[in-house]
């Protein structure tokens, strides 16, 4: 009895309400009747519809598009019944339009039938694969495009007229038959436009036009702004799209990606993107290879890398003159699209540049920007004040392209878009605080070339943060000692050092390396169950004999700062002999080499030059890299390169290797130098305000056959023995005691050698 009487209440609020909307004129029994005629008087059906006009009481006047299925058809019931002027019909969340059936359920909201079969791939009952059904049959059921198209059953002779084709079905009785147009009772007319006899697609003002003939009419563009025939109508608020800015998104059932594509056909009517997608082969009208076609264009059939090559190196039209993506040629030469009646042009909507165009028709440097823009721009998208020369940097980069890629794919650009987020002031303390990973250290690195943030003496500040780092997780029996060695040994003289701008990446992993060395000796210590202030020079020996090499040299720095402080009584520890060279090249190899790097056009140009400076002049990989682009000059007739205080006479082929490498050599940084002003290195890394790193060079030059050590030892025993150490020193910026240090051994292999020439004679 309950449930009876809580049915009715319901249904009384519904009359009650259609009474309260139409009006007076509306009757009791006529709302009853609406109400049954929408299928919403069932005890279910009334049940949602009053829990959903409970949560919106506009429901008829403002419909929401997720509402259950009784709401629509009673807004249609009541337009059926002359009260739709009081009301406000539900259109399809998909295709915007009013009036239709709604009762598919989408994520969208309501839609219909056939905006859902349009998107929704079933399993064909011919074919057996995923597609857009376009038919059904009674007796097998829903028929996939492409099997309804072949399918002959539906192709055949005309019941009526007899003529073969694929006809149109229409039911006379009980049965279907096949009837082609005419019969159907559609006429072939004349095109008012072309002349032929074809089915009437549209009657213009001067008559019946056929389809090959229709233009549609040509609407604003919600996007570029300009009229153009529509690609896709506007539907829930949204504009319509043309046909140049229309893209359809989707996820790509090979991949798996969120893209840009379309339904393919060929494989069922699955959503593939422009990747996935499967192109024809043609042969490439540029390199004449047989590929996969990725356009048509007047010239012919392009495959990907000659369509990519034309649009991103637009040039002067042989008949205009004006620089734009050539798509065609003629006994002149190549043409643009303009010149030769095509409609293509690759020139961008907010800056006119031509070619190289990405999304919504603006080019790669008008993308990068609105990105960096959106990378680093605040609620209001406004860029951060303190960020302001980094987008500036970026937005304005030499290699746009590169910049594009590095913020699709980096981890440093999304800490960037983080740091940028949290509103927070970027400082090297920020920065400290966060995991010392290759995204940190790119972002400190790309903040201090833009002057975001000062430079500052990175490789020691980052022995700080490591040792703070590697001291939370020692013993405090350990700390004891390690603390005091690292702070007031290690570090302290680290930064004396690096005040004088002489700390380098090298010099801070042999700091590192005694620290841990100094760490894992008192581990060792720990196992022997020996304490430090009871080590005796029979303990200090057995370690000798078990630590690697590397251990043994890192540990001496922590035995004489334990015999200083008293903790060890005069320990011995073995020093390092003076070793000399012993990496050397003959003559002839050594002159090969040399050869090599000067006429062997196949090897890297930055590696050419290096490996000349290192056989002509005898340069450490350490100063090489750290060269300026101001240190080469040249007079009149001769060229020069100043190296440390003096110039230096440079051969005329290495001069024309350094120009070369100066104006055209391969840059690793997307970045270029933010003045003029700011020195540029001669090898710059992957930021143009830092040198390449001297271990990649050395890898590079080793895999082409030119060692760097022998080669170097080669050229500053030839000096050596030719030239004062006062002058090496002067030229090459050389410390005078390792010139000295190389006359002498030169000098001592020159007289071992002349005496064992004079005692075989």
């Amino acid at each position: 009895m309950a449930a009876r009487q809580e049915l009715a209440e319901i249904r009384a609020r519904l009359v009650v309400l259609l009474q309260h909307t139409v009006g007076p004129a509306l009757t009791m029994e006529e709302a009853q009747a609406i109400l049954e005629r929408a299928k919403a008087w069932s005890p279910q059906a009334a049940r949602k519809l009053d829990a959903h006009i409970a949560e919106h009481p506009d429901a008829l006047i403002a419909p929401a598009p997720h509402c259950p299925g009784p709401l629509p058809r009673l807004l249609q019931a009541l337009e059926t019944a002359g009260h739709g002027d009081t009301v406000t019909q539900l259109a399809c969340a998909i295709c915007g339009r009013a009036g239709r059936k709604l009762p598919r359920p989408t994520p969208h909201g309501r839609a219909c039938d056939w905006c859902v079969d349009q998107h929704q791939l079933r399993t064909c009952a011919r074919c057996g694969k995923n597609g857009l059904i376009a038919a059904r049959s009674e007796e097998d059921g829903g028929i996939c495009r492409r099997c309804y198209k072949s399918d002959r059953r539906f192709t055949g002779p005309c019941a009526e007229c007899g003529q073969h084709g694929t006809h149109l079905l229409r039911r006379r009785g009980d049965s279907l038959i096949a009837l082609c147009r005419p019969c159907a009772g559609f006429t072939d007319r004349e095109c008012v436009r072309c002349g032929t006899l074809s089915p009437v697609h549209t009657h213009s003002a001067a008559g019946p036009v056929c389809q090959r003939c229709y233009v549609a009419p040509a609407k604003l563009c919600g996007r570029c702004g300009q009229f153009a025939e529509l690609a896709k109508r506007g539907e829930r608020g949204e504009p319509g799209v043309c046909y140049r800015c229309y893209t359809r998104e989707g996820l790509c059932t090979v991949c798996g990606r969120f893209r840009d594509g379309a339904f393919s056909q060929t494989t069922g009517g699955a959503f593939l993107c422009d990747s996935c997608r499967p192109r024809p082969s043609h042969r490439c009208a540029d390199c004449g290879r047989t590929k996969k076609s990725c356009a048509l264009w007047p010239v012919g059939h392009l495959c990907y890398s000659c369509y990519s090559r034309r649009r991103r190196n637009p040039e002067p039209c042989s008949l205009c003159g004006v620089a734009r993506v050539l798509v065609d040629r003629n006994d002149n030469g190549a043409i643009c699209g303009p010149c030769c009646g095509a409609d293509i042009d690759f020139s961008c909507q907010r800056c006119g540049s031509p070619g190289d165009i990405l999304g919504d028709g603006c080019c790669v440097g008008c993308v990068t920007g609105t990105r960096v823009n959106d990378l680093l721009a605040d609620e209001d998208g406004q860029i951060i004040p303190a960020l302001k020369p980094l987008a500036l940097a970026l937005s304005s980069a030499p290699r746009p392209r590169s910049v594009l890629t590095w913020l699709r794919r980096s981890p440093t650009a999304r800490l960037l878009a983080a740091l940028a987020a949290s509103h927070s002031e970027i400082t090297h303390e920020l920065l400290d605080d966060l995991p010392q990973n290759a995204a940190t250290r790119n972002v400190r690195d790309l903040l201090v070339h833009t002057r975001v943030l000062p430079p500052r003496q990175e490789y020691f500040n980052q022995l700080e943060l490591w040792f703070h780092k590697v001291a939370q997780d020692l013993p405090p029996a350990h700390v004891e000692f390690i603390r005091p060695f690292a702070e007031w040994f290690i570090i302290r003289d680290a930064r004396r050092r690096a005040n004088r701008g002489r700390y380098s990446l090298g010099a801070a992993t042999v700091d590192r390396n005694e620290i841990r060395a100094g760490i894992e000796f008192m581990q060792w210590l720990d196992g022997q169950q020996i304490p430090l202030t009871s080590l005796t020079q029979t303990h200090l020996e057995v370690w000798l004999t078990q630590a690697t090499d590397s251990q043994r040299r890192a540990t001496a720095a922590f035995i004489r700062w334990t015999n200083k402080r008293g903790l060890t009584h005069n320990l011995e520890y073995p020093g390092r002999p003076n070793s000399q060279p012993i990496l050397f090249l003959d003559d002839e190899e050594h002159e090969h080499q040399l050869r090599r790097c000067l006429t062997d056009a196949s090897l890297p140009l930055e590696l050419r030059v290096v490996g000349a400076l290192i056989r002509l002049y005898g340069l450490s990989l350490i100063r090489i890299v750290h060269l300026t682009i101001d240190g080469f000059h040249r007079d009149e007739q001769e060229d020069f390169f100043t190296f440390d205080k003096n110039p230096v006479l440079l051969p005329p082929t290495l001069a024309r290797l350094i120009e070369q490498q100066i104006t055209t050599g391969r840059q690793h940084s997307a970045l270029g130098p933010l003045t003029q002003e700011q020195p540029r290195h001669l090898l710059p890394g992957r930021y143009a305000s830092r040198a390449r790193s001297p271990h990649a060079l050395s890898a590079q030059l080793t895999k082409h056959g030119l060692p760097t050590i022998a080669a170097r030892n080669t050229a500053m025993f030839g000096m050596a023995g030719e030239l004062p150490p006062i002058i090496i020193s002067d030229l090459f910026g050389i410390h005078k005691n390792t010139a000295a240090q190389w006359a002498a051994f030169a000098q001592d292999s020159w007289a071992g050698y002349l005496a064992a020439l004079n005692a075989t004679e």
